[in-house]
């Protein structure tokens, strides 16, 4: 049974890609991406059997309007998120992802809900069976160890990594001064209080800090979507924290 469901689950991922010339232009289309990369139906408001990607269509909007040359993802489970922007790109023809998570799985400490997903072989060419590898580069790296290594600036920036205080105010303020002015970054799980298995939420406490700063926010149940634009008064910004 789970070999005949994993061909029909090929078979229509390559008849959207035939059909589409690759683009998310169908709810066929839709599903198959949604079910390819585990869309999170809760943390982000998607429903795979009503082909609606919840706060994955603000991303893909976003990332159709603007056009961004670069932009960032800083973790995922199983590559939602990375994957409707990668997808953005290729239907824009212009841009390219630079997705980094370090893989870790339950047994690490500051998983986050982590898998191990990306240091499996099936994680490391997800997005290469899926048609995506021209428009995303997978860095299995720490968000402090990429910064370090790499100086890009981006015009799009998404953080769904550590979600401790410490950890995303650590991201904020390696990669906001990457963002290019007017450029967007986006925080994932804004709503989200309190300790749970995988240790004490912290992203909220930043974004209080933020939201009254060029902001839009997505309250909705459960997680939360906050996004910034990058004003031009950089004063605005400085000791935040």
């Amino acid at each position: 049974m789970f070999g005949v469901k994993t061909r029909l689950i090929n078979f229509c991922k390559k008849t959207y890609l035939s059909a589409t010339s690759g683009k998310l232009a169908s709810d066929m289309a839709i599903r198959s991406l949604m079910e390819y990369f585990v869309a999170d139906t809760y943390g982000h408001r998607a429903s795979i059997k009503k082909a609606d990607m919840g706060y994955g269509w603000i991303h893909y909007g976003l990332a159709r309007a603007y056009k961004p040359k670069r932009i960032l993802c800083i973790g995922s489970r199983y590559g939602f998120i990375p994957a409707v922007l990668a997808q953005a790109c290729k239907d824009n023809t212009k841009g390219i992802v630079d997705f980094v998570d370090p893989g870790y799985g339950k047994d690490d400490p500051g998983h986050w809900t982590g898998e191990g997903y990306w240091r499996t072989s099936k994680g490391k060419n997800s997005f290469k069976n899926f048609g995506l590898n021209s428009w995303i580069n997978l860095y299995l790296t720490t968000s402090q160890e990429y910064a370090t290594k790499f100086k890009r600036e981006y015009e799009y920036i998404y953080l769904d990594g550590d979600h401790s205080y410490k950890g995303v105010s650590l991201d904020y303020k390696l990669f906001w001064p990457r963002l290019s002015k007017f450029g967007f970054m986006s925080f994932h799980d804004v709503g989200v209080k309190g300790r749970l298995t995988e240790g004490k939420y912290g992203v909220y406490r930043l974004w209080r800090k933020l939201e009254k700063r060029n902001s839009i926010v997505f309250p909705f149940l459960g997680s939360g979507l906050g996004i910034i634009q990058k004003a031009t008064d950089e004063n605005r910004h400085k000791n935040i924290l």
